[in-house]
């Protein structure tokens, strides 16, 4: 698993992560993608790469064109709900949800989004758009991938 925090999520937590030997990337002169790069982007690049998105931005699912970059590039990613989090609560969060994360990684088909609050409560965003309904595969995959998932998270709790 892969990680990469977007510009709204900051340095902070992604460079913590880092030093206790966890992949990820986040914004930054570091990395390939800068701060201030759009969106139109970035998303692509997450979905080519594989990597599993953190933001605090939900905005991207609310506008219909990043939303539907999302779902085309087949990208996978949690979204925090509010985006007002200490960035030390994010970073326990991250860590108590560590294998859960992993587990959406290798287990969840792309596109999917999750939606998270500060405590690790989490439910399954839909991601059709209006021109793109889910397919009875999607609908199959999310069924049989839940009980795992929630069986997961009433160990973690």
């Amino acid at each position: 698993m892969k990680l990469f925090f977007d510009e709204d999520t900051g340095g902070g937590v992604p460079n913590a992560l880092r030093a206790v030997g966890i992949s990820c990337q986040y914004v930054s002169s570091r990395f390939p993608i800068h701060k201030g790069t759009p969106d139109e982007i970035w998303i692509p690049y997450a979905g080519e790469r594989g990597l599993l998105v953190f933001s605090c931005n939900k905005a991207i699912l609310e506008a219909e064109a990043q939303r539907k970059l999302w779902i085309e590039n087949k990208v996978g990613g949690v979204f925090l709900t509010s985006g007002q989090e200490r960035r030390i609560d994010v970073l326990m969060l991250i860590l108590r949800r560590l294998e859960w994360l992993r587990q959406i990684d290798e287990q969840v088909a792309r596109p999917f989004a999750y939606m998270m609050d500060i405590r690790g409560k989490w439910r399954k965003e839909p991601l059709s758009v209006l021109s793109d309904r889910p397919t009875d595969e999607a609908h199959q995959d999310a069924a049989r991938v839940a009980p795992a998932l929630r069986s997961l998270d009433a160990r973690i709790t």
